[in-house]
């Protein structure tokens, strides 16, 4: 394959490095809370691509929560009547930091350095948080799991970031219920996760918060002035801050990457580590009897990585029926160059014994989601996710109900495509310079002789990566048209399988 000839969906990022500073001396809380609320507010009607961006992140990824590692669940719908809280009480102006859930959303905005941006609002920070902090000072007692995104005010860039790995260093509360909570945390960068970070936690009145990241370590990436945020059930914490007052549930003992999940509470989307350090994105669909089991997809990437792109696709298939899994092969990292993805796809093919481990495992956590059917979970990937939705087909520890493959490179060997026992499906362009038409018909003819049942659609005229709505070659109505052969296929197999 020719540098580059792999298209697939840009990752939206940062387009130059970037800053993001805030004022010297920080404007008082209320003030930057209700500039962040009026802003982005104002935006949504100024800038509809805005809106888009925060209905895919799910109201500003509010909805993309998860436990990063720290068996701390996520949820945009935060009720303390469902949380574990145990905020302590004030005993005569003399109290010491107590265990509790602090939970909320980040909505904050950062300004520009004085000398490009005159001072003016550059970045909206909006997203959500929560910190358990158990009793005492025992670092192993305290977990944050914190995921916002940043977006420029004019609307020409975005990224995200995440926060968690803290590792307490101190804690304290005043006498006025101020609770601080200070230490080193993992925060991902654009290179990758950080860790070691410095960062600080003030909670006041337990209403907002107040989150210092940095600068050290992360070239004041996010400036001098703290994130705000607020709590999003402060009635219910004051109730839990008043003597013997506490607000219990089986959430409070969620294991560590435990797969084990109980959708009720839950956000419909959220990240979750599934493998390693690898961490997926989770998608529930929409409506439905939450106790039904239902049949799940494993969704790859291109070789961009798992970009906003592909979890809008999993948003999508989820609205389908779907319990969706978006794996991550890349350990995070997203490509923005087709240079780097090209070294990131080659790296995953040099190892495709780690890359099957790594899908196996995306396989085998949904199989052990309390709401997923095991026997109907079937793997969809485009470009290089292509190629290894057919290599988890190849080397698969459990039986899958489907596999679908956009013009991912084919296997042509009719005794290793013996293995796969269930339907495939591939979609392929005839323009495509890197997967010629002749290279499809050998594939098709052997899993004809390998007795494996297929549709195979080539598109008349389109080239390589036509599914991808940012690339040159994106073609819609081809597009449409396969996605509607991909959700009837997925339907007659998965849908409308026998349970």
């Amino acid at each position: 394959m020719a540098p580059g000839e792999e298209e697939g969906f840009t990752g939206r990022g940062e387009k130059k490095k970037t800053k993001h500073n805030n004022r010297a001396s920080p404007p008082p809380i209320t003030t930057t809370l209700l500039s962040g609320f009026v802003l982005a507010s104002a935006l949504l009607i100024i800038f509809p691509a805005f809106g888009a961006v925060t209905t895919a992140y799910g109201t500003a990824t509010a909805a993309a929560g998860g436990d990063n590692g720290d068996g701390v669940q996520v949820s945009d719908s935060i009720s303390a009547d469902t949380t574990a809280t145990t905020l302590g009480s004030r005993d005569g102006g003399n109290s010491t930091a107590a265990p509790g859930m602090f939970r909320g959303k980040i909505s904050s905005v950062q300004m520009g350095e004085s000398n490009n941006s005159g001072g003016e609002p550059e970045w909206i920070q909006s997203g959500i948080w929560v910190l358990r902090a158990g009793p005492g000072d025992n670092p192993q007692n305290a977990t944050l799991a914190a995921r916002f995104s940043m977006v420029m005010v004019n609307g020409t860039a975005m990224h995200e970031h995440r926060v968690y790995g803290l590792q307490l260093a101190d804690s304290a509360m005043d006498g006025n219920g101020t609770r601080t909570f200070s230490g080193t945390a993992t925060v991902t960068m654009r290179s990758g996760p950080v860790p070691d970070v410095p960062i600080q936690i003030t909670i006041f009145n337990d209403s907002v918060l107040a989150m210092r990241v940095g600068p050290e370590k992360i070239d004041s990436h996010f400036g001098t002035d703290p994130i705000y945020g607020i709590l999003s059930t402060p009635a219910a914490a004051k109730r839990a801050a008043e003597p013997g007052g506490q607000i219990s549930s089986s959430s409070a003992t969620t294991p560590k990457n435990s797969a084990a999940v109980e959708l009720e509470g839950l956000a419909r989307s959220r990240s979750v580590n599934y493998y390693g350090n690898a961490t997926g994105y989770l998608v529930y669909p929409e409506s439905g009897n939450r106790t039904q089991r239902l049949p799940a997809v494993v969704m790859i990437h291109e070789w961009w990585g798992l970009n906003q792109n592909i979890k809008n696709m999993a948003e999508q298939l989820a609205k389908e029926g779907y319990v969706v899994l978006a794996a991550d092969l890349y350990s995070g990292e997203v490509a923005t160059e087709p240079g780097r993805a090209q070294e990131l796809s080659r790296s995953v093919r040099d190892n495709q014994q780690e890359a099957v481990k790594n899908l196996n495992a995306a396989v085998e956590y949904l199989s052990r989601l309390d709401n997923v059917d095991s026997s109907r979970i079937a793997s969809l990937g485009w470009c290089f996710g292509g190629g290894q939705s057919l290599q988890l087909a190849l080397n698969s520890d459990r039986p899958l109900a489907a596999t679908v493959i956009y013009y991912g490179n084919p296997v042509t060997d009719p005794q290793q495509l013996s293995r796969i026992t269930w339907p495939v499906l591939g979609i392929f362009g005839s323009a495509d310079r890197s997967i010629p038409v002749d290279t499809v018909n050998q594939f098709k003819n052997a899993l004809d002789s390998a007795g494996v049942k297929n549709e195979i659609h080539i598109y008349e005229g389109v080239g390589h990566a036509f599914a991808n709505p940012s690339g040159d070659n994106y073609a819609p109505k081809e597009t449409a048209d396969a996605w509607q052969k991909t959700t009837d296929f997925l339907k007659r197999n998965l849908l409308q399988a026998s349970t």
